[in-house]
């Protein structure tokens, strides 16, 4: 019931969506195009094979189990019991069960990423915003260690899939959906709710502070003229002392056009907090940045320097289209089943590090 009222709920955001069009990218055009998300089935599968959260969903880009366990050991036993899913919501059939908890190659970046900010990001934040923040797996990591209100704004389809993978992990978290923003768009009421999800073209009440913007990964998809709009958001709504994390391209190709993250519209009030490669792509920054007036130590505009630098200097490996990044993208494929076999040699090695991860996850 509760299933098929999140695809009532998708309905009433697709019927308004022809009035927003320019919202969705070429890009998801073309990945969402074919896609049945009316369907309960395809709902309650919906990252089995990838069925509907292609262009989300990251398990799939690291198939063996010994390279993941790997990843792991990067991290603390107790974080890893916390923060990793004790369901596979979406039925992946590429997210390993380790005596119990769940994880594969999406998740980790994710609990990295929070590792990061989780040292420097106050838990007492009132309102965090994600933009883009498809089926829910950061947000769902957030959420399992803030009490903020968390608000995600996303295209309709994947506004389905966050609601229906957040409320099988928070069933006790009050959700605010394009229904009741249909009813009441004021938003004056955010202490009665605990998570809101709605498309990009809801209107936020001009009193709304918010007190951490996210963007992971998808500004990198849109034309400059809707990437300006979410920072007019940004800008017009952020808190205070509020941060804003961008994890996003150097560079990526979109409808022609090249959208490169130094040329972001900030304004001059941010303060450089982490600035850095991201963890295990290093064709993506991450940058997290904290809201100022005053008493700078690394100024946004002194620091987008340095990341046009580097993206100068990584523009021939990763512009979509490289002649380099295609020959290697074949040779990984080509080679992988070679790797496996390599692997599984030095699988008693392995064994020692898996025993370590899970004696520390099952004290």
């Amino acid at each position: 019931m509760i299933n098929k009222k999140l695809i009532e709920i998708y309905n009433l955001s697709q019927k308004d969506f022809p009035k927003y069009q320019n919202q969705k990218s070429v890009i998801w055009e073309d990945v969402l195009n074919g896609k049945n998300f009316e369907d309960e089935n395809n709902l309650i599968n919906f990252r089995k094979n990838r069925k509907l959260s292609e262009g989300v969903d990251d398990a799939i880009n690291l198939q063996n189990t010994i390279d993941i366990i790997e990843k792991l050991e990067l991290f603390d036993p107790e974080f890893l019991k916390k923060n990793l899913p004790i369901k596979n919501v979406g039925n992946s059939n590429m997210t390993k069960n380790l005596i119990g908890f769940y994880f594969d190659y999406g998740i980790i970046h994710h609990l990295k990423w929070f590792e990061d900010i989780s040292k420097i990001i106050p838990k007492n934040l009132k309102v965090i915003c994600e933009i883009g923040g498809g089926y829910g797996s950061l947000s769902r990591v957030i959420l399992n260690n803030f009490e903020s209100k968390y608000i995600m704004i996303d295209l309709p389809e994947m506004n389905l899939l966050s609601a229906f993978y957040l409320k099988e992990h928070f069933p006790n978290k009050n959700f605010y959906l394009y229904d009741d923003y249909l009813k009441d768009p004021s938003l004056e009421n955010i202490d009665n709710f605990d998570i809101f999800i709605l498309p990009p073209w809801c209107v936020f009440n001009k009193n709304l502070k918010i007190d951490f913007f996210i963007n992971a990964r998808s500004m990198m998809e849109m034309n400059m003229e809707i990437v300006k709009k979410y920072f007019d958001l940004i800008h017009r709504h952020v808190s205070d002392e509020g941060f804003f994390l961008n994890i996003n391209r150097y560079e990526k190709i979109v409808n022609n056009k090249k959208i490169c993250i130094h040329e972001y519209p900030y304004d001059n009030n941010w303060d450089v907090i982490i600035s850095k490669q991201s963890f295990l792509q290093e064709h993506i920054h991450f940058l997290l940045t904290q809201r100022k007036s005053k008493n700078f130590k690394n100024n946004i505009k002194d620091e987008i320097k340095k990341i046009k630098f580097i993206h100068d200097n990584t523009n021939a490996l990763y512009t979509k289209g490289s002649f380099l990044l295609k020959i290697i993208d074949k040779s990984k494929q080509k080679i992988y089943i070679i790797i496996k076999k390599i692997l599984l040699l030095f699988f008693k090695k392995n064994l020692k590090k898996i025993a370590k991860i899970l004696y520390g996850m099952s004290n």
